[in-house]
């Protein structure tokens, strides 16, 4: 601008603004086609997930045919990711909870699917300003989604039918069951459902959710990918919202605490490793 607008020299113009002369005459290398359709995909994968980073982004391409056989290096992606003006969330701190059993020693840590699961409600409104609640449940192990569950409200006997159906889609029964101390959840109804199925209830203290930190996470994703971004009318349409972000999040979106693996995957390849054992 300053050897066009006021006639300065090259010389004397990259003096005055300390630009470097060999600099300036450098040309931008030209871009190859590999990385051309390496930008392309990121957009495509930011536009479809909004709420996704370059990390998630990157285990999903290389999830990819077309990509498995090329280097996607964490910098390389990253890099293209922030060139392409993309999102880029700041990491947060992690703040190390020590409430009443903090310590992994009194902690029940799933060691194979369906051994633990944990389930809570999570909160809404419609566009009419009604209150809606989504009963989520999780595998701990897996972290797969197992149900999210929109209604009105919720009674012990609606939180036991979806239970039941859990069961006959996997055809397998829990071992332990992670909740809080809701008057859903401590209901004589659940409590002789979980005798009567031999499944062990690991209730957290009062006021303590960071003894259900799975389930906790789970919500604030779903509330951060999904809920934040809809405008919700009717029951029809959050049962529509539910369904299609448990897909994505069991089969398409990729988990840091996995490697990058998706929960189902985790789970066919947990199976797949553990079969002489569970025969």
């Amino acid at each position: 601008m300053a050897m066009e607008k006021f006639g300065a020299s090259e010389r004397f113009a990259c003096k005055v603004l300390g630009q470097n002369r060999s600099a300036l005459r450098k040309k931008k290398p030209e871009m190859s086609f590999e990385e051309t359709r390496l930008r392309a995909d990121l957009r495509a994968v930011a536009q479809k997930h909004p709420a996704w980073g370059w990390k998630k982004a990157r285990w999903h391409l290389r999830a990819q045919p077309q990509w498995q056989d090329v280097a996607l290096n964490k910098k390389r992606v990253r890099r293209l990711w922030r060139d392409e003006g993309l999102v880029c969330k700041p990491k947060p701190k992690k703040k190390r909870r020590t409430g009443p059993d903090a310590g992994e020693q009194k902690r029940l840590k799933a060691e194979y699917p369906m051994h633990v699961i944990s389930f809570d409600f999570q909160s809404d409104v419609t566009s009419c300003g009604r209150h809606i609640r989504f009963f989520n449940v999780i595998d701990e192990c897996t972290r797969t989604a197992l149900a999210i569950v929109p209604r009105r409200s919720f009674k012990a006997s609606d939180v036991v039918a979806v239970l039941e159906n859990i069961i006959a889609e996997t055809g397998i029964e829990p071992a332990y069951v992670r909740c809080d101390n809701g008057p859903e959840f401590t209901a004589a109804a659940l409590i002789e459902w979980c005798s009567t199925a031999g499944v062990k209830t690991a209730f957290i203290d009062p006021g303590s959710p960071w003894q259900n930190g799975f389930i906790e996470s789970f919500n604030a994703q779903f509330r951060r990918e999904q809920l934040s971004g809809e405008i919700i009318d009717t029951m029809a349409e959050a049962k529509y919202l539910a369904d299609e972000w448990k897909d994505i999040y069991n089969h398409e979106r990729p988990h840091g605490s996995l490697d990058g693996m998706t929960p189902s995957n985790y789970w066919n390849q947990w199976t797949a490793d553990h079969q002489s054992a569970i025969a």
